[in-house]
């Protein structure tokens, strides 16, 4: 145990000596209910990382369980340092990814940052999921979300290992995302063998408004491009917004959805339609701030197949986040 302890101690020496930022920071999400599309049990309680497919995530309640590390440094000439190791989902039983063993499974990546913008290398959401995961107003929720279920979510591309990327500063309301990603050989997910792949895209951000456009390559031999837009306006008293996803044969269609705050409460509904399969999903949510950092959540969703089984998944729980400051700047 002290050979394991002794890299991370020495990285904490060597970050506060320079006065760096370093934070310990995760979730842990608890919840009772059930998910018809993942298995057909009986309701009970899970953790946030139960039901992990291999991508990091879970499968049950709203979020997923997990822990990391994450930092930053100044090393001259308006430069900045950064990094983030998170780990895989964290399951009832207390293990990290189930089967898969690589450790920080959702992100270990590591990159610059100034006037230019930002750069990172390493493993990472894909440039579709961080542009367009604002538009779900419920979190991507593992087991509920409409959009997800149904298969027309805009920001449906995963993490990718060899990923490179560029997040630009905003210009005029305009941001810029593009990112190049090597190819895998299917270890840290256990999903086939991928190619190279590019993506790019661009949010445009005006007061109430915001819409962003994305678009990748192929990953696999056979697959096929994906291509998204999505849009929000916040009028106040309802925030609402549509989306369109284009992932080839039977992952393509629309989405929308509002959230609007009630009486302490924010209260929402998604609505996802695939145009191919033409299946379609609804999830209503409603989620409130019980005590700092502590979430109390509800989630409904329901997915009609279209003369296949329907499914449903519902989860009640609780989401506690932290944010631990290890060491600070001058």
């Amino acid at each position: 145990m002290m050979k394991k302890l002794l890299p991370l101690a020495i990285l904490l020496g060597a970050m506060g000596t320079a006065h760096a930022e370093l934070a310990v920071y995760g979730l842990v999400d608890i919840s009772y209910g059930k998910n018809e599309n993942f298995d057909n049990k009986g309701a009970r309680l899970h953790s946030g990382g139960e039901g992990d497919t291999g991508s990091g995530g879970g499968s049950f309640g709203n979020s997923t369980s997990r822990i990391g590390l994450k930092g930053g440094m100044d090393i001259g000439s308006g430069l900045k340092a950064n990094f983030k190791l998170e780990t895989g989902g964290i399951d009832d039983d207390l293990r990290i990814g189930k089967e898969n063993k690589t450790f920080f499974r959702r992100q270990a990546w590591a990159g610059l940052s100034g006037s230019f913008g930002e750069v990172r290398f390493g493993r990472q959401d894909s440039v579709p999921f961080q542009m367009m995961g604002a538009y779900d107003f419920n979190g991507q929720s593992n087991a509920a979300s409409a959009l997800g279920n149904s298969g027309v979510a805009a920001w449906g591309r995963g993490r990718q290992t060899q990923s490179l990327q560029y997040i630009s500063p905003s210009m005029n309301g305009v941001t810029a995302h593009v990112g190049f990603a090597g190819k895998e050989d299917g270890l840290v997910d256990g999903s086939p063998d991928t190619k190279a792949a590019s993506s790019a895209g661009l949010t445009y951000a005006a007061g109430k408004f915001s819409a962003s456009v994305v678009g990748e390559t192929k990953r696999t031999d056979g697959g096929e491009n994906f291509a998204g837009v999505s849009g929000s306006y916040d009028f106040g008293v309802v925030k609402v917004m549509a989306s369109y996803a284009d992932g080839g044969t039977n992952a393509k269609g629309t989405g929308l959805g509002f959230v609007a705050p009630v009486a302490g409460f924010n209260v929402g509904m998604h609505y996802g339609k695939n145009s191919d399969t033409h299946a379609a999903a609804t999830e209503l949510f409603i989620n409130r701030e019980i005590f700092k950092n502590t979430y109390a959540y509800a989630d409904y969703g329901y997915l009609d197949n279209n003369n296949a089984p329907s499914n449903k998944a519902y989860a009640v729980g609780v989401i506690y986040v932290f944010d631990i400051k290890l060491s600070g700047g001058r």
